[in-house]
């Protein structure tokens, strides 16, 4: 059976996915996000990054990391 889900607040999709995604009965067949406001450069880079994660060569990372990666670089 396979299930479509919107989720509503982009913020929170990184999160739905991790906590699918440990669950072992559910695969993750397909994603896609309505991209309309990205500059095709963008939508590029975000297609590359999902396709990495599907083969396993990296993970989904919590904003907040990264943002404290940035913010301790920060001027």
């Amino acid at each position: 059976m396979e299930l479509t889900i919107n989720i509503k607040e982009q913020s929170k999709i990184a999160a739905f996915l991790n906590l699918i995604k440990e669950i072992d009965y559910i695969e993750i067949v397909n994603v896609k996000e309505v991209l309309h406001e990205l500059p095709t450069e963008h939508k590029d880079l975000l297609d590359k990054r999902l396709q990495r994660i599907e083969n396993g060569e990296t993970t989904f990372k919590k904003w907040d990391l990264i943002k404290k990666k940035y913010d301790d670089k920060a001027v």
